[in-house]
């Protein structure tokens, strides 16, 4: 293999903290586990995403959880990770001299059973090229550090055992406990392997060998192949394509069909700030993202149940929130727990209180999911044709009510451009939905509110001083989500309102990089408002549509170097080191590269065609 992306030991941690985007992901649509480029697993919730974190330094690099394995000996050694091509099966090699010396291979069992639940991690320790003093370290943590247990050696590893919680360890690699921790040192001569176990929820430990993890092991890469091969994506941009898609597909709750939006609480915006939020929940304005993304890749079942699943789950509610719980593992109530946060950035909170406000723009936003499936060919019932109507009887109620924003400001609510924006889309949007399939509607009443609100955001959200679509009506500020404006052909692109609205925030929002500021409203929080990843990749396809395809290119290719060594985005990015920041890897970001990804090949394939002369022929347009 080629050493991709190597990186000194020394260099992976600071101030006792792996950064964000020195760690890869491994998943198996329960749960998922960060795994830092030094080999320590900090960060992994069992059984599901929403339970509490067994091994949890990544947020308190004293109280916190973790389990590593690596060589005893770092001088001069740098560092390696890869995933197996096509799975979501993470590989790390300790290098030293141009030689591997170590080898990790770190996997959560996957397989078709959705019912067949595996809380486990697989390690798989070899050596290579020479013999390797190896140091492993496990210390659990549950409930937060607020549940004591105790530890009982058994033949092949040990149990934590507390009043509701156990844990266990198991290997064929001679364990040691010291003090509340598993420590232990051995010399593994070269060319020779080791597995070592970790199980949620077992009393009793068998040996090693019958954890089977050769079996468990083919059966994840099976998995993982055989999803993989029903992509149907093909050209520019396909090993970013599939990585996304992998990443996305990993965050899927298949008990309950949810996704996360990410798998991770409390990483930081931006360090040493307060922006620190718990994404371990759905939010109903990634539906339609979800829907859009999976049905391009061909996944047209899989897009179906996703929003059938979530319609479910709304039909129980009785109403539509901004965030749901992926299985009610996990309060929505916004709790602070006692830890040091990421690089001492607290408070450390779980649960969401965004869940509470109210979000205008998530109405439209399953309105959209429904349209885009049904534009991809998936079927809509007569059950969702009736909820698309009680849902814009809900709109044609509040969408004049002032809200929160796509942003979840907590501060007084306003009259968001954006939050008009989606509603008057809904509108827009089912009509064409529902003559498209044949279904009755009130049109005539739709289209009343369609023009109501469209009339009233060119009315109020035009500020002819900025010449822009402003934030909020009577602000003389933009807002980077009104991207979306000609993505949702509100106007035509080249309109001088939307024109004049994307030069606007490409001055006051727009780094040299493209990176984007979301707004410039002081939103009450302490610490910088960093990038918001999910803006740029909307810009490319803003670009595109406006006919700039070159520049749009190159932009897309530079923001994939934004990406760390596995091709992974977490929500945000420091404006001005390009580190990654926020929850970690981040379900819309990589929806937004998919997104982005199909527009460009799709216009790069019209553009390389030829007339049958030789010449190429300049055919882009509006997609």
């Amino acid at each position: 293999m080629s050493f991709k992306g190597l990186k000194r030991f020394t260099d992976i941690k600071t101030d006792g903290y792996s950064r964000i985007s020195n760690h890869g992901v491994i998943a198996n649509n329960r749960s998922a586990a960060l795994i830092s480029m030094d080999g320590t697993i900090d960060w992994a919730c069992f059984p599901n995403f929403s339970s509490p974190p067994i091994f949890s330094s990544i947020l308190d690099r004293n109280k916190g959880g973790y389990f590593s394995v690596m060589p005893s000996n770092t001088d001069d050694v740098y560092v390696s990770q890869y995933y197996k091509e096509f799975t979501n099966i993470l590989v790390t090699e300790f290098v030293k001299g141009g030689k591997t010396i170590l080898r990790i291979t770190d996997f959560l069992p996957a397989t078709d059973y959705t019912t067949i639940s595996f809380p486990e991690i697989h390690r798989l320790v070899e050596t290579q090229s020479e013999d390797v003093s190896v140091e492993l370290k496990m210390k659990p943590l549950f409930n937060y550090g607020t549940e004591p247990y105790q530890v009982s050696k058994r033949k092949s590893g040990y149990v934590f055992k507390g009043p509701e919680t156990s844990f266990g360890i198991v290997s064929d690699i001679p364990l040691d406990l010291v003090g509340n921790m598993v420590s232990t040192t051995i010399l593994m001569p070269k060319r020779s392997s080791k597995w070592v176990i970790t199980i949620f929820g077992i009393r009793h430990l068998n040996d090693v060998e019958d954890y089977k993890s050769y079996e468990r092991l083919e059966e994840t890469s099976e998995y993982w192949h055989n999803w993989s091969s029903k992509s149907v994506y093909k050209g520019v941009y396909d090993s970013e394509v599939m990585r996304s898609a992998l990443t996305l597909k990993g965050l899927f709750y298949e008990p309950t069909g949810l996704m996360v939006a990410a798998p991770t609480a409390s990483l930081p915006e931006s360090i040493g700030g307060e922006r620190n939020w718990d994404y371990r929940f759905t939010w109903v304005r990634d539906t339609a993202y979800v829907i859009d993304s999976l049905a391009l890749l061909g996944y047209k079942r899989e897009a179906t149940k996703f929003l059938y699943d979530m319609m479910e789950i709304i039909e129980k509610d009785g109403r539509i929130k901004t965030i749901y719980t992926i299985n009610n593992d996990l309060s929505l109530d916004e709790k602070i727990l006692d830890m040091d946060g990421h690089m001492g950035s607290k408070p450390v909170r779980i649960g969401n209180m965004a869940s509470s406000q109210l979000q205008i723009d998530q109405y439209g936003s399953i309105i959209n999911a429904i349209y885009s499936l049904n534009k991809v060919g998936g079927i809509i019932n007569s059950y969702l044709w009736n909820f698309v109507g009680e849902t814009l009887d809900t709109l044609a109620e509040i969408w004049q009510k002032p809200d929160s924003s796509i942003w979840e400001f907590r501060t007084e609510p306003r009259h968001y451009v954006y939050s008009k924006l989606v509603a008057w889309a809904a509108f827009n949007r089912a009509i064409e939905m529902g003559k498209d399939l044949g279904f009755s509607g009130p049109y005539r009443k739709w289209q009343f509110f369609a023009n109501k609100i469209k009339q009233d955001i060119i009315e109020k959200g035009f500020n002819k001083k900025i010449n822009s679509f402003s934030q909020y009506y009577g602000s003389d500020e933009t807002d980077s989500a009104l991207l979306r404006m000609p993505l949702l052909d509100f106007l035509p692109p080249d309109d001088y309102r939307i024109k004049g609205t994307v030069e606007k925030i490409e001055k006051d929002l727009m780094t040299p990089d493209h990176l984007f500021r979301r707004y410039l409203e002081d939103d009450g929080l302490r610490g910088r408002d960093n990038a918001f990843l999910l803006l740029s990749f909307w810009y490319v396809e803003v670009l595109v549509t406006m006919n700039r395809v070159q520049e749009a290119k190159n932009i897309f290719d530079s923001l994939l170097e934004k990406g760390n060594h596995l091709a992974l985005f977490a929500e945000e990015a420091d404006l001005d080191t390009g580190e990654l920041m926020g929850n970690f890897p981040q379900a819309i970001t990589h929806l937004g590269v998919i997104r982005a990804a199909f527009k460009l090949n799709k216009v790069l394939r019209i553009n390389s065609r030829s007339d049958g002369y030789g010449k190429r022929v300049e055919i882009v347009g509006k997609m």
